[in-house]
């Protein structure tokens, strides 16, 4: 009893400092880009009532896999539809990630070495932009983390229990999609890298895989029942587009700008642990795992910084490392990261400036009153971005925003119907002669139809 209550008020400690960086300004602000996207899908399933497929602005939405949409409709469900209610389930999972690596790494070094890695992980600036709003980078650290946490435990025993890391990997997928592939591929690395006679044996590894599939399978299987090619072809295309492709030296250093300050710090980490005497599974796991978790870097086409997710908390642990000489009792650590919890809830609440971007719901709620009925579909001239028509799925309530590249056709639709466009592509319409402007906000113009 007498060593829970410390690691209790440690781990409260922790929770308290991930929740001040990834919450503290839970609902400032508006939401944009790809987080009005999930939810608007996550919306349209309490309109709809159907949780299996999700729809964007009247249309299925294959791109991702439906775990933090699911999340997010059920916080849209108990606590209504806001910025706050959306960005809630990508912060707790973020909350939960920090617990989760410093489980780990206690287990694979100490545990000092583990609550200074969960530490460094909420204090690292691309860990706490991606996942201080609704997106799915937080459940891929969670379902990564838990099943490393598991494949450590499991190679400590013979690999008894290995099945429950894939488990935990399924849910990485049904969170991120092929982004995930990640995590499994640094079990499959560090089975080949284990000594022969402390490798678990293959059947356990099979036993995951299987595990991996009862956890991924149910619902694409179900999805692809209903919608065939299409739906499959959506799913493959998530992960084909983000492969291949070279550029500069440069994409690459600018990525890893989201992992500072700790970057330096955890390459000391590294270089002594291996100038050091010091060996083991730990270090064994933690080397396979950045080496993988910077590769998919190397193999995206896109090279976006949340395609390093996977590596900041290994970043931390290696930061850990190098302080390890430096960090006082778990106890001491505990109260240190408290008072950081305090500093940083106090910085959250009295800082002038806002943190997160407004603007974009207003922009859109300025125009719903010449928009018509809302059960109508709203037409749209060249809204091709999803995040566009996400944004009237979302603030106006519009299920249905199709949009149109010809004038033409949207002349058709007959006088007096609502259309709404980009400022930018507004003197399109306006010298087309056939609408009439009724109104403009800061980012678009609704026209009608004369």
């Amino acid at each position: 009893m007498e060593r829970q209550a410390p690691r209790l008020g440690a781990g409260v400690a922790l929770a308290l400092l991930a929740a001040a960086l990834l919450g503290g300004r839970l609902g400032e602000g508006d939401l944009i880009g790809d987080p009005v996207i999930y939810a608007a899908v996550a919306k349209s399933m309490l309109v709809r009532g159907d949780w299996a497929t999700q729809y964007l602005a009247g249309q299925p939405f294959f791109d991702k896999p439906p775990l933090v949409v699911w999340l997010a409709a059920v916080a849209f469900k108990v606590f209504g539809v806001s910025t706050w209610s959306a960005r809630l389930p990508s912060v707790g999972l973020g909350i939960a990630a920090c617990l989760v690596l410093w489980r780990l790494g206690a287990f694979l070094f100490d545990d000092r070495v583990g609550l200074a890695a969960g530490a460094f992980l909420a204090l690292t600036p691309g860990f706490v932009r991606f996942g201080s709003t609704l997106l799915l980078d937080t459940a891929l650290v969670l379902g990564a983390l838990a099943g490393l946490l598991a494949a450590a435990h499991a190679f400590a025993r013979g690999g008894r229990g290995l099945w429950w890391a894939g488990v935990w990997f399924g849910v990485a997928f049904l969170g991120k999609g092929g982004l995930a592939l990640g995590a499994p591929a640094v079990l499959a690395v560090l089975w080949v890298a284990t000594p022969a006679a402390r490798r678990p044996p293959w059947r356990t590894v099979a036993a995951a895989a299987l595990a991996f599939l009862v956890v991924v399978l149910p619902w694409y299987l179900h999805e692809t029942r209903l919608w065939g090619w299409r739906f499959v072809h959506g799913s493959v295309n998530d992960v084909s587009n983000k492969m291949g492709g070279y550029p500069g030296a440069a994409v690459y250093l600018r990525a890893l700008v989201t992992t500072l300050p700790w970057l330096p710090v955890a390459a000391l980490g590294a270089w002594r642990s291996w100038r050091g005497a010091e060996r083991g599974d730990g270090l064994r796991l933690l080397t396979v795992w950045t080496l993988v978790a910077y590769g998919f870097l190397f193999a995206a086409a896109k090279h976006s910084p949340r395609y390093l997710m996977l590596l900041h908390p290994a970043l931390g642990l290696w930061a850990a490392l190098a302080l390890r000489p430096l960090l006082p009792a778990p106890r001491a650590l505990g109260l240190w990261i408290a008072a950081g919890a305090g500093l940083a809830w106090t910085v959250m609440l009295t800082w002038p400036l806002p943190l997160h971007p407004g603007g974009t719901g207003a922009a859109v709620v300025a125009l719903a009153p010449v928009l018509g009925p809302r059960d109508a579909p709203l037409a749209g001239f060249r809204l091709r971005h999803q995040g566009t028509r996400a944004r009237f799925a979302f603030y106006a309530d519009r299920e249905d925003v199709r949009t149109y590249d010809d004038p033409d056709a949207l002349a058709r639709l007959g006088a007096g119907t609502p259309i709404v466009t980009a400022r930018r592509d507004a003197p399109a319409l306006a010298a087309a002669g056939r609408f009439e402007e009724v109104r403009r906000s800061r980012d678009f113009v609704a026209f009608r139809v004369r």
